[in-house]
């Protein structure tokens, strides 16, 4: 990690072209934001359908149980 926090020149002197440099040069292979999640946020959807399917079964098993 660099240890001077202060940059050596000024940024608005920089050109388009260096700025895009210096950002490839910190970022080598960049990806999109749902590359960089990976597998882990994609099952969400399923989870919560069948926390709520269980759910809604164990309110129809308790009003069941209550009328019988």
């Amino acid at each position: 990690m660099l240890t001077n926090h202060e940059p050596d020149g000024n940024i608005e002197d920089l050109t388009d072209l260096e700025i895009y440099n210096l950002i490839r040069y910190l970022e080598p292979n960049p990806q999109s934001a749902n590359e960089m999640d990976g597998d882990k946020d994609k099952d969400n959807g399923v989870v919560i359908c069948v926390c709520l399917y269980i759910a809604l079964l164990g309110c129809f098993a308790f009003v069941w149980l209550f009328w019988k």
